[in-house]
């Protein structure tokens, strides 16, 4: 259900509490985004990419407006295992530092994805057999995981294992180097070496196209809770499902489908996580105003959904200002007019957005659900 925006007295009582919250120790201002998803014990935060380590402005947005951050390619195998034997942790290390200096939360992206493998590793990986591939695995999860231990709230585990178009396997996943080497228990294998790597870090899920009303992502919504109920009954340690959440304007929410999907995944005691959150505009007109407030329109319903759910308990998008957005490199994702889009909530000029607003007032309108949350941040 919607719950009505509260008054001015409301918020403001509501973040004169955030001191007392563990969400709250940072350094971000009381009216940024972060500070108003506090108030329920929610976090807010974004993607960090490497290239604007160095933009004032930038670390300037994210100091001010965020509570967890994620590495955008720092943690990825390819940017630490750039040559055979060779661990090179210096980018990683800059967010680490990032988020000390801030305060902030950091999650792990991502310990085993199919595009994420540096192309040395790749034939290695092509031939070898199962002993070789857990090796390699095991290898590589305990070098960055280890290197991050103590400092990771939680770490995508997989990323993106379900097939993409025509399904040809009854379980949905995706034909990847891991699949062909270790079959389709290399899901739970990773999840059982963070565990042994570093315990106190949450195994994710992330995966993508699982948010929208269309039946092929009804589908892959079956496929997501079946394999947790395996999971679950296997004893492996998955702690959260990740919602990547890169939302396209051609598609509706179909609010009931998403709140059942949320609601089943928080039964099984998972917590939940908004991982990439952006916002395709190719269906919307060119007119930036008109654009502005149908994109925020189309973030409040989303959010008003998602923030119901007690078992959510991180939101994220992927960057915080419109340049960043890798949109407007996808050819599937461009607009037609050749516009760029209009996908986060700062504008090229670290500017607010109407789709910044949106996200405000859904954060401060949320049920509070503190408690509920706080147990499920304790892996």
């Amino acid at each position: 259900m919607r719950i009505p925006d509260p008054s001015r007295r409301a918020v403001i009582a509501g973040l004169a509490g955030l001191a007392a919250s563990p969400a709250a120790a940072g350094s971000w201002s009381a009216d940024g985004l972060h500070a108003a998803a506090a108030r329920t014990g929610l976090a807010y935060g974004t993607a960090v990419p490497v290239e604007r380590m160095g933009d004032r402005a930038y670390l300037a947005v994210v100091a001010r407006e965020c509570g967890i951050l994620v590495p955008n390619t720092q943690t990825k195998m390819l940017s630490i295992l750039t040559a055979p034997g060779v661990e090179d942790f210096t980018e990683t290390d800059k967010v680490l530092r990032l988020a000390r200096a801030n305060g902030q939360r950091l999650r792990g992206h991502t310990l085993v994805w199919h595009d994420g493998i540096p192309a040395w590793a790749q034939p290695l990986l092509a031939r070898a057999n199962a002993y070789q591939a857990e090796s390699f695995l095991r290898r590589w999860i305990g070098a960055v995981a280890g290197h991050c231990r103590g400092r990771i709230e939680a770490w995508d585990v997989v990323n993106e294992v379900l097939a993409q178009g025509e399904i040809r396997r009854a379980d949905g996943l995706r034909e990847t180097p891991w699949l062909a080497a270790l079959g389709p228990d290399y899901i739970d294998l990773a999840f059982r070496i963070l565990h042994e790597v570093d315990p106190k870090a949450a195994g994710t899920w992330n995966e993508d196209a699982v948010e929208q009303g269309v039946p092929w992502m009804e589908a892959r919504r079956t496929l997501v809770l079946r394999r947790i109920e395996g999971m679950r009954a296997r004893g492996v340690p998955i702690h959260r499902f990740g919602l990547q959440s890169h939302l396209a304007s051609p598609i509706p929410i179909d609010e009931r489908a998403l709140r059942r999907f949320l609601r089943e995944l928080g039964q099984m005691g998972l917590g939940i996580e908004i991982t990439e959150l952006d916002f395709d505009d190719r269906a919307f007109p060119a007119d930036i105003a008109t654009r502005d407030r149908m994109v925020a329109d189309y973030a409040r319903r989303y959010l008003d959904v998602v923030l119901d759910e007690p078992a959510v308990l991180n939101v994220l998008t992927w960057d915080v200002y419109d340049p960043a957005t890798w949109l407007n490199h996808h050819p599937d994702r461009r607009r037609p007019d050749g516009l760029p889009q209009r996908a986060l909530p700062f504008d090229a000029a670290y500017r607010r957005k109407p789709l910044w607003h949106a996200m405000h007032r859904a954060f401060a309108a949320a049920p509070d659900h503190r408690a509920a949350r706080d147990r499920l941040r304790r892996v």
